[in-house]
C-alpha cells in the first residue's frame, strides 16, 4: 500500500516538472534565440548589429534576453505552482490560486537568498533554478495543505466586504504559514551550514563535489552526465547547474582539455544529449507522420542546439526507454573528443564559443582546425547509432500500443455518426490520447494530399469516398449515400465517426467535410449513368460545418462548377447544432435551398433504406 502511495506520489510529482517545463518552452525558446542573435560568432554580423540603428536593435535584444532566460528562476517557480494546482487545486477559486502563486514566489525570494545582503540579480536567472523549483513544489503543497486544514473566518458583512474580500481574508493565514516555513527553513540552513541561503548552500555542495576532482576527464564526465540526467528527470540540468559551470568549466585554461566551451562543441550539439543524433535518426527511420513532423519542427532549433522541442516531443523526458541514448551518447561523445584531443588527432579548444554556435562551424572556431569539424562528424555518427536502434524500438513499440487502443477510441463514441461537442480525445491521458495526437497529425497529411490528388507513400494511407446505396420499399436505388473513407496502412479502416471528431479537435473538419463534398458533386453524374436518374445524392454535413461562414460561398462554387439541378443534391445535417434553431437559422437554410440543395436531417431519409 504504501509502495502504491509513493509510486502515485512520484509520479504526480514528474507529471507537475514536465508540465512546468512544458509551459516555458516559449521563454526558453525566445531566450535561446536572443543568445543566439546576440553572439553569433561572425565578425561582420556583430559589427553591422552594433551599427544598425545606432546599436538600438541590439540592446533591444539584449534586453529581450534579460526579460526571459534573464529571470528564467521566476517563470518556472510560477510553472510550477500553476502546474500544481491545475492537477491538485481544480474547483479552487482564483483567488486561493494566486495566493498559492504568491506563497510560491515568496518562498523563492527567500530560499535564493535574493535579499540576503545586496540583491543578486543573477539568481532570478538560470543560477536560481534549484531554489525556484523547491519553492514551486514545496510552497505549492504547503498552501493547498494549509488552506485545507485552516477554519474558515468569519465572514464580514459590510457595504464593500464582498466575497471576493472575505476570500482574500482568508487567504492570508495560508499564505502567512507557508512564508513562515520558507523563512525559518532558510534561516536553519544558514545556521547551521553558514551559507546565505538554501541556494548558496546547494551552490557550495557542487562546488565541492566538482573542485575536489579538479578540472579533468572525470570532473567533466560527471558534469555533463548529471546534466543530462537532471534533463531526463525533467529538471533543466544546464542551469542547475550554471554556476559550476560559471566557476569551474568557463574559462579555457592553456594545457587543459576540458572547458565548457569544449563540452558545448562537441557534446551538446543539436542541444543536451547531443541530440543531433536524435535528429537524424527520426529523419532516416520515423515512420509515423508525428515523428516527421516533429522533425521538421524542431530541425532549425537543432541547428542552433536547442533542444527543447526533441526532448519534449518525442518525448525523452520519463520515456525509459530514450534514457540509455540520451544519457549514453553524450558520455561516448565526450570520450571520443577527449581522446582525440590527448592523443593530438584535434587541437585543444582554444577559443571560447558560445552554445548556440552551429556544429561544423563552431568545430572550426573553437579549435582552429579543420580537424575540429572531422571530430564533431565522428560525434555525430556516433550519437546517431546511439540514438536509432531505440528510435526504431519505441516507434514499433507505439505503433502496437496504438493498434490495441483504436477500439477503445471507438467505444468512447459509441454509435455516433457526428462529432460530439464537448469530448476532447486528444486531451486524454496515456496511449489513447497519444493515439489520437497521432491520428490527428496523420489525418492531416492524409486530407492534403487526398485533396491534391496524390497518395501518401507513408503509414497515413489515402483518404477516399464510397457511396452506400439506398433503396426504395419495392428494393429500387433511389439514392446514394457519400461516405468518407480512411484505409489506414498499418490501422485498416479508421472508424468513420472517430475520423471527423479527430478532424473537429484539431480544427480540420471543415476541410474533411468539403473535401467529401467536392468529391461525391465530381462524382455524381458518372454515378447516376450506373444507378439511375432517381439516384440522388446524399452527402452527410456536421452543424458545425453547415453554419460555417465559408460554407455557402463554397457551395455557390460547387453549384457552378458541376452545373448543379435543383433537388438532386441533398445535405444530411448530423450533430447537434452549435446554438438553437431561430428565424435567421431558417433564413440561413432558405439561403442554401436558394442554390438548389435539399436540407434534410437524419431521421428525413428514413422512408429509404441503406445497403
Amino acid at each position: 500500500m504504501m509502495k502504491e502511495m509513493l509510486s502515485d506520489r512520484a509520479a504526480t510529482v514528474a507529471r507537475i516538472i514536465r508540465s512546468s517545463l512544458e509551459m516555458v518552452i516559449p521563454v526558453l525558446f525566445i531566450g535561446s534565440i536572443t543568445v543566439l542573435l546576440n553572439g553569433f560568432p561572425i565578425w561582420a554580423y556583430q559589427d553591422l548589429l552594433n551599427a544598425y540603428l545606432g546599436g538600438a536593435l541590439k540592446s533591444i535584444i539584449i534586453t529581450v534576453q534579460y526579460a526571459t532566460v534573464g529571470i528564467l528562476a521566476i517563470y518556472i517557480t510560477i510553472a510550477l505552482n500553476l502546474s500544481y494546482m491545475d492537477l491538485a487545486g481544480k474547483g479552487q477559486r482564483s483567488i486561493f490560486r494566486f495566493g498559492s502563486l504568491l506563497g510560491c514566489l515568496t518562498g523563492f525570494f527567500i530560499l535564493a537568498g535574493f535579499f540576503s545582503g545586496e540583491p543578486d540579480l543573477s539568481l532570478l536567472s538560470g543560477q536560481g533554478v534549484f531554489s525556484a523549483m523547491v519553492a514551486g513544489l514545496v510552497g505549492s503543497a504547503l498552501f493547498q495543505r494549509f488552506e485545507a486544514s485552516m477554519k474558515t473566518p468569519r465572514m464580514i458583512f459590510a457595504d464593500g466586504a464582498d466575497s471576493g474580500f472575505n476570500a482574500s481574508l482568508h487567504v492570508i493565514l495560508p499564505f502567512l504559514s507557508v512564508t513562515m516555513c520558507f523563512a525559518v527553513a532558510n534561516y536553519l540552513i544558514t545556521v547551521c551550514f553558514h551559507v546565505q541561503s538554501l541556494q548558496h548552500l546547494f551552490m557550495k555542495a557542487m562546488d565541492m563535489i566538482f573542485m575536489r576532482m579538479h578540472r579533468s576527464y572525470s570532473s567533466g564526465l560527471l558534469f555533463v552526465t548529471l546534466i543530462n540526467i537532471m534533463w531526463w528527470f525533467g529538471i533543466h540540468g544546464n542551469n542547475v547547474l550554471n554556476q559550476v559551470a560559471e566557476d569551474m568549466f568557463v574559462a579555457i585554461i592553456p594545457g587543459e582539455i576540458v572547458s565548457k566551451s569544449f563540452i558545448d562543441t562537441f557534446v551538446n550539439m543539436g542541444g543536451t544529449g547531443c541530440t543531433i543524433g536524435l535528429l537524424i535518426a527520426m529523419l532516416l527511420f520515423g515512420r509515423r507522420s508525428s515523428t516527421r513532423r516533429l522533425f521538421g519542427m524542431g530541425l532549425l532549433p537543432g541547428l542552433f542546439n536547442i533542444g527543447e522541442m526533441l526532448v519534449f516531443g518525442f518525448p525523452v523526458i520519463y520515456n525509459p526507454m530514450m534514457a540509455i541514448p540520451f544519457i549514453l551518447a553524450p558520455i561516448l561523445c565526450f570520450t571520443n573528443a577527449f581522446l582525440l584531443t590527448r592523443v593530438g588527432f584535434v587541437p585543444p579548444v582554444t577559443n571560447e564559443v558560445i552554445w548556440t554556435t552551429p556544429a561544423l562551424m563552431s568545430g572550426y572556431i573553437a579549435t582552429g582546425s579543420v580537424r575540429g569539424i572531422l571530430v564533431q562528424l565522428i560525434n555525430i555518427l556516433i550519437s546517431t547509432a546511439c540514438y536509432a536502434p531505440f528510435v526504431l524500438r519505441y516507434e514499433k513499440q507505439s505503433l502496437r500500443a496504438f493498434s490495441s487502443e483504436m477500439e477503445t477510441l471507438v467505444g468512447m463514441l459509441g454509435d455516433r455518426r457526428a462529432p460530439v461537442r464537448g469530448m476532447a480525445l486528444i486531451e486524454c491521458e496515456g496511449n489513447v490520447g497519444r493515439l489520437a495526437k497521432h491520428l490527428a497529425v496523420e489525418l492531416e497529411v492524409s486530407l492534403s494530399a487526398s485533396a491534391s490528388g496524390t497518395v501518401p507513400q507513408s503509414a497515413e494511407g489515402p483518404l477516399s469516398v464510397v457511396y452506400d446505396q439506398l433503396h426504395d420499399a419495392e428494393g429500387e436505388c433511389v439514392g446514394l449515400r457519400a461516405r468518407l473513407q480512411w484505409q489506414h496502412k498499418l490501422y485498416g479502416i479508421i472508424h468513420p465517426p472517430l475520423v471527423l471528431q479527430v478532424a473537429r479537435e484539431s480544427g480540420d473538419l471543415y476541410d474533411l467535410e468539403t473535401y467529401v463534398m467536392e468529391s461525391a458533386m465530381r462524382e455524381h453524374e458518372g454515378l447516376r449513368s450506373t444507378y439511375g436518374d432517381r439516384a440522388r445524392m446524399y452527402i452527410d454535413v456536421t452543424a458545425l460545418t453547415l453554419h460555417d461562414r465559408r460554407f455557402i460561398p463554397f457551395l455557390q462554387t460547387l453549384a457552378d462548377r458541376y452545373k448543379l439541378r435543383s433537388g438532386r443534391i441533398c445535405l444530411v445535417v448530423t450533430g447537434e447544432a452549435e446554438q438553437p434553431a431561430s428565424e435567421d437559422t431558417e433564413a440561413f437554410l432558405e439561403r442554401i435551398r436558394m442554390l438548389g440543395y435539399m436540407i434534410r436531417d437524419e431521421e428525413g431519409i428514413g422512408d429509404v433504406c441503406e445497403k
